[in-house]
Formats: C-alpha cells, sequence, structure tokens
C-alpha cells in the first residue's frame, strides 16, 4: 500500500472521526497502524497537542474493554518499547498514549512514574484515570476547557457587567464613527524588538505584507516607536516594563487603541500574506473584520472542536482584527475593557484572555454580535502552513493550501530546519526574503 500524504494533522484526525461507523477494536488498529509509520520528523509538541484530542476521544472508550487480541497485544508490546527507547519526546509521549486505546492504564502509569511523560500529560493521566473509573465517555481534555472557560467567562461578566451595560446600545452614525478613507487605510505590524532583530520567518511574513499591501500605509510598531502612534495609560505601559504584562498582552492592547482610533487593519507579526490585499476589498471594507471558520459555537463541532477552550469557537481570530471605521463600538468596548482590566490586575486571566473578551461582547452587546457574525467565512487553511515548514516542500501542497487562504497564521517558536535546502520554510524564503537565504 503506497504511503498517503497527509496535508495536516486535523485531516488526520477527521480521517479517523470519519471511520467512527466502525467498531472500536476497528478504529484503534487502523490509528496505531498509522502511528507506526507515521513519519517521526512530523512529531513536535505542536503535533502532539493536535493529536490530544483524538486521543482522548478514543482512549475514554477504555472503559469498554475487555479481552484484546493476539495482534492487539502485539501492537502494545511494540508501543511499551518505542515509548522507551525513543529520542523524540513528542513521539514517546504518543506511544505511552497509545496504550490507553488498548485500555492499559496501568502500563501507561508505569510509563509516566519512568517520567517518560511531560508533567502536563503525567497529570492529565491521573485525572483521566479517576474519570475513566466512573464510566464517563465525555473527551477529558473537552471536559477541562469547558469547565475552565466556564469559570472565566463567569468572572469576566460579573466583573465587566458595568461595561457590558455601558455600552449595550451604542449610536452608529457618520459623525460618530465616521469611515476610513481609503487612503487612510493603515496596517500595523509590531515586533517589540525592531525590525533589525526580526527572526527569519517573521522577516518573511513582513516582506510578504510589504509585497501585497497595495497602496496602504505599513505601520511597523517596536518597543521605541509605538508611544508616536498610540497614547496608553501610563499604569499599562509601566506594567509592560515591568514585565507584568507579558509583550503579547501588551501587543493586545496596542491592537485594540490603534484600531479604536485610526481604523484599518492589524495582522499579527506571524502571519504570511500570500496574495495582493487588492484581491479581496470587500472584505477590508466591512465594519469589522477577522479570520473565521464558522458561525457555529459548539465544541462538538467538526470544524470548531478543540477552539472551545478559547472561547471564539474559530468565529474570530485575534491575530487577524480590522475595521473601515473609526471609533468602531466594538473597539470602543474593548479598549475600555483593556484599560480597566490591566488597571486592576497585574496578570492575566487566561493566556486568551482577549478571546474572552471578544465573546462577552459578542453575546451581550447585540450590535458587535451582527458585527462579528456578519464576517464571511474565510482564510480556512490559516493554520495549517506553520507545522509543515520542515517538510519538503515536493511533498507538501503548498500552493493548494494557500489558494483560499491569503493570511497563514506563523509561530516563531518552530524550530527551522536551516541546512536542509529544500524544505516548505526554504520555499517561503526564497519567495518572500530571498535576500536573507544564507544569513541565518
Amino acid at each position: 500500500m503506497a504511503e498517503k500524504i497527509i496535508p495536516d494533522v486535523q485531516f488526520f484526525a477527521e480521517e479517523i472521526l470519519r471511520e467512527s461507523n466502525l467498531d472500536l477494536n476497528r478504529q484503534r488498529l487502523i490509528m496505531a497502524k498509522r502511528l507506526f509509520y507515521f513519519p517521526p520528523e512530523k512529531f513536535s509538541e505542536i503535533h502532539l497537542e493536535e493529536w490530544y484530542g483524538t486521543f482522548w476521544q478514543l482512549a475514554n472508550f477504555s472503559y469498554q474493554v475487555k479481552n484484546l487480541s493476539e495482534q492487539e497485544e502485539n501492537i502494545c508490546r511494540q508501543a511499551v518499547v518505542e515509548a522507551t527507547q525513543e529520542n523524540n519526546l513528542a513521539r514517546r509521549q504518543i506511544f505511552a498514549l497509545m496504550l490507553l486505546m488498548f485500555g492499559k492504564l496501568d502500563e501507561s502509569q508505569q510509563l509516566a512514574d519512568q517520567k517518560l511523560w511531560s508533567k502536563k500529560l503525567n497529570r492529565d493521566l491521573e485525572t483521566f484515570a479517576r474519570w475513566n473509573q466512573l464510566s464517563i465517555g465525555l473527551s477529558l481534555v473537552e471536559r477541562a476547557r469547558i469547565r475552565q472557560a466556564s469559570k472565566i467567562k463567569t468572572f469576566l461578566r460579573e466583573k465587566f457587567d458595568y461595561l457590558v451595560k455601558k455600552h449595550q446600545n451604542p449610536v452608529v452614525n457618520n459623525k460618530t464613527c465616521p469611515k476610513v478613507s481609503p487612503k487612510d487605510f493603515q496596517i500595523y505590524f509590531c515586533w517589540l524588538q525592531g525590525e533589525e532583530n526580526l527572526p527569519p520567518l517573521i522577516r518573511c511574513c513582513y516582506n510578504s505584507l510589504k509585497m501585497n499591501a497595495g497602496n496602504r500605509k505599513i505601520i511597523f510598531l517596536d518597543d521605541k516607536n509605538f508611544s508616536n502612534y498610540v497614547d496608553l495609560p501610563d499604569y499599562v505601559v509601566d506594567k509592560f516594563r515591568e514585565k507584568k504584562i507579558g509583550p503579547a498582552h501588551f501587543s493586545d492592547v496596542m491592537r485594540i487603541n490603534l484600531l479604536e482610533k485610526y481604523g484599518g487593519l492589524w495582522l499579527d507579526s506571524t502571519i504570511l500574506v500570500t496574495e495582493p490585499l487588492d484581491k479581496h476589498k470587500d472584505l477590508l471594507k466591512l465594519p469589522y473584520f477577522t479570520q473565521k471558520y464558522t458561525n457555529e459555537k459548539d465544541n462538538f463541532h467538526p470544524v470548531t472542536k478543540g477552539f472551545g477552550a478559547y472561547a471564539s469557537y474559530a468565529r474570530w481570530g485575534t491575530f487577524i482584527q480590522g475595521t473601515s471605521m473609526l471609533h468602531n463600538p466594538f473597539f470602543v468596548f474593548a479598549k475600555e475593557f483593556c484599560e480597566d482590566y490591566w488597571r486592576e490586575f497585574d496578570e492575566a486571566i487566561d493566556y486568551v484572555i482577549m478571546d474572552y473578551m471578544f465573546e462577552l461582547a459578542h453575546d451581550n452587546i447585540p450590535f458587535v454580535q451582527k458585527e462579528m457574525d456578519d464576517v464571511p467565512i474565510n482564510n480556512p487553511n490559516v493554520w495549517t502552513l506553520k507545522n509543515y515548514l520542515n517538510v519538503p516542500y515536493n511533498q507538501f501542497p503548498f500552493d493548494k493550501i494557500i489558494k483560499d487562504t491569503f493570511l497563514n497564521k506563523m509561530s516563531w517558536r518552530i524550530p527551522l530546519d536551516m541546512d536542509t535546502p529544500n524544505t516548505v520554510f526554504r520555499e517561503i524564503q526564497r519567495r518572500y526574503a530571498p535576500e536573507t537565504i544564507g544569513k541565518f
């Protein structure tokens, strides 16, 4: 049987789910076979997180396991060997997780006791074992995320109820919220360390934006010049300087203030722009624009599954935000939320606090809800490229992926293979930053 090239891990997981009409034994055997032959270089901590949900879905049925066949027992023995001898930490943990699918809880715990698992997986295993004793089949990860999200939502809703009421019925007209003229439509790109310190992949993203921005002005924001463009409260800047507010959350505050004041488009520095923005003028003319998978708020929806913890359910992306009007009521609300939150607190209640703030506005301010819901589905493959930067370019459907996705989310934290000449990253570098080849 010829090897099947899987375009991304999420697709792989969805393929498993499509076979859910098969019996449990058959599902486990298919999953195990694929994992044994899945290329080792595709395993990373990032991929491990993507595999996580699928594992727990199958593992949560392990309490149904009675007697394993000889084939299944052989697979488990092989998985123990792989989990013990494999050098790749993520791959080692994958095989340890595999044992859960076959009901091998004791063997999994033994591997955890040998410190072959990360602390996070070890804690989850212990929790899983307790839930499993109750024969509850709902995914452990989904339970934990829903529970945590619920607490955060309740806290923020009660804490900022006064803001919700204040902005319940905004006045929106050409005087209060004038349109941004085409010549004044700006794009914001932030790298606090400065342009001279852009990592290789971020350099490609910045160049791709410059190549595709058209006549739109690009504002490059860094640690030294942001005050030239936006007035932030002194206490926010002070807490940032004191490292109480991290760079990611500081950039959250900046983008909200910039968009409220000037309108325009904010793109995280990790966005690779693969088509001229002029081809997507209709999206940029919207009163509110963001990347979106769906309008469905469903933690078990095939598209949004796994996004529930981040409140957005893929209905928006904080890393791509735009508006064609000044003083958009949503960004007015968001600005006041950020100011009030950081005035009182010295740390974020959750890394994705902005997603929770977005949901608070969406669910309680009708004008904001309509703006967000009216955004059409766009950039469906936004997450795909980042997971395959180090795979051979000729084995990856690069141009197919970007055909309907012109804004692609990268990650500068992924280690890049700078020694291999023909990877997906090297192709990106050739297209968007050829002057940097050989410099890093």
